[in-house]
């Protein structure tokens, strides 16, 4: 284990090999990079085992219910933004593709070769903008202590052709704690077409009773970081702790996300009865969030 990883309290080595337990679908592969790539480090089948040695929750708690807390996505933390910058210059583009070969007389191929291709990246552009700001505003992924269960909106995808609909949450799953267990992966990204980073990333794995060795749902949860995942493996502790040891819903000095909840899905009556009902409010949560002296 890497010198720097016992500085950080982290106390799992890292992986990157090939997934050593579970098998992803074909659609799976398709939609989600990371069901292609090997895991930079995998958490432990026995959620007793600690994986760090500071929990944090860096800001990805949306709510904290009575017997359940509200984790959010790195969609939330500020991803769709690079997501919007980006569709605005793919629009650019495009609209320059249409209208450039008008203004230079241009004929036959080149004219409708630039065309075609200008409708194309201009749907992509709309479709990134949809994404950005036309879609919910994050996707929580509800942690129940109580019935240890887990119940994930998914991200549902735009219909790129009708570039007019808004984004809409998926359908809610449902899947028991034990059925579940998370990835960190790393990648090179270019965030909105700018300087490429390596980004690290943490995917929670859900699988059904049926298939407990094969990936049903996989979720971007919490938030991305840079070269380092310490940040997802100590969120992962907080979330472990706070299902198997009664942990506190936030750390000391933690805060919610800062976040439109007017445009977050809202999870149904019945799950949010059984995890003790609404939301807490921010001065009952003083007593976790107050920084320790």
């Amino acid at each position: 284990m890497p010198v720097d990883d016992k500085e950080r309290g982290i106390l799992i080595p890292e992986w990157r090999k090939k997934e050593p337990e579970l098998t992803f679908t074909e659609s799976q592969r398709k939609r989600n990079i990371y069901a292609r790539k090997a895991p930079l480090r995998v958490m432990p089948n026995d959620k007793k085992q600690s994986v760090h040695l500071k929990p944090v929750s860096y800001r990805t708690v949306l709510r904290v219910l009575p017997e359940a807390i509200e984790v959010g996505t790195s969609m939330g933390e500020g991803v769709a933004k690079y997501l919007g910058v980006g569709g605005f210059l793919v629009i650019l583009v495009a609209l320059f593709m249409v209208i450039y070969p008008w203004f230079r007389n241009e004929e036959g191929f080149l004219l409708y070769g630039s065309l075609f291709f200008g409708v194309i990246f201009l749907l992509i552009g709309i479709t990134f903008v949809r994404r950005a700001f036309f879609s919910p505003s994050d996707h929580p992924t509800l942690f129940n202590r109580k019935t240890r269960q887990v119940h994930v909106i998914p991200l549902k995808p735009l219909n790129f052709l009708k570039f007019w609909e808004k984004g809409k949450p998926g359908k809610m799953k449902t899947y028991s704690w034990d059925n579940v267990t998370a990835r960190t992966y790393r990648r090179l990204d270019v965030p909105g077409g700018t300087v490429a980073r390596t980004e690290t990333a943490m995917e929670l794995l859900c699988m059904t009773e049926e298939n407990p060795k094969v990936v049903d749902e996989m979720v971007s949860l919490g938030m991305t970081g840079t070269w380092s995942d310490n940040n997802q493996v100590a969120l992962w502790e907080h979330i472990r702790r706070y299902m198997e040891e009664g942990g506190p819903p936030l750390q000391p000095g933690d805060q919610l996300r800062k976040i439109n909840h007017d445009k977050l899905p809202e999870f149904p009556p019945e799950v949010v009865e059984a995890a003790g009902g609404p939301a807490l409010t921010e001065e009952e949560l003083a007593q976790w969030t107050r920084p320790q002296e």
